[in-house]
């Protein structure tokens, strides 16, 4: 699909005002799926250089918004915890090609706010908290569970950032059951 309004992509590194017809850009497969008449810019967060997956010294982890499905899947594999299984069910559930797990974000299905997304479903059974950047720098920090309000309803303000989502170390050693 092509979008044919967009008029400009944008370096998120290189801050400027956030416009109406501006979209954060992640992986884009969403984005280009469908029509999307109503954008003219671009704001790409491909070269921000977040850390994909942060294992932090308290035992909880940081997902970037960026981290695609496929190295998640990766990391998830390598994680020595008793919920461990539960991401790769989760990223299998997107019934995905390779090429799209490899381009899909997690922050992108979280965004798409689609309550039974299959990265909503991992982060809010995990009690994940989403780190939101406002435009003027200000950082708030929501509940996944309070993140999605709806059907394509979620908590961000205009021109508001996902930055990532953290799992805390208490969810992440807790036994978990799968069911699709």
């Amino acid at each position: 699909m092509d979008l044919n309004t967009v008029v400009e992509i944008r370096d998120a590194r290189r801050p400027a005002p956030w416009r109406p017809g501006d979209a954060w850009l992640g992986g884009g497969t969403y984005l280009f799926s469908e029509p999307q008449p109503h954008l003219r810019r671009l704001v790409d967060l491909s070269r921000t250089g977040w850390t994909p997956v942060r294992r932090h010294p308290d035992g909880s982890l940081e997902i970037a918004a960026t981290c695609t499905i496929a190295q998640l899947s990766r990391f998830a594999k390598e994680l020595p915890a008793a919920a461990a299984p539960l991401f790769e069910q989760c990223c299998r559930a997107f019934l995905a090609s390779f090429k799209i797990w490899n381009m899909a974000t997690v922050g992108g299905n979280l965004c798409n706010a689609l309550p039974a997304g299959p990265m909503t479903s991992l982060t809010a059974a995990l009690d994940g908290e989403c780190l939101l950047i406002a435009q003027s720098g200000a950082r708030r920090r929501v509940r996944v569970t309070d993140f999605v309000t709806g059907a394509g309803r979620k908590v961000l303000a205009e021109g508001e950032l996902l930055r990532s989502v953290t799992l805390p170390a208490r969810a992440l050693g807790c036994r978990t059951a799968f069911r699709q």
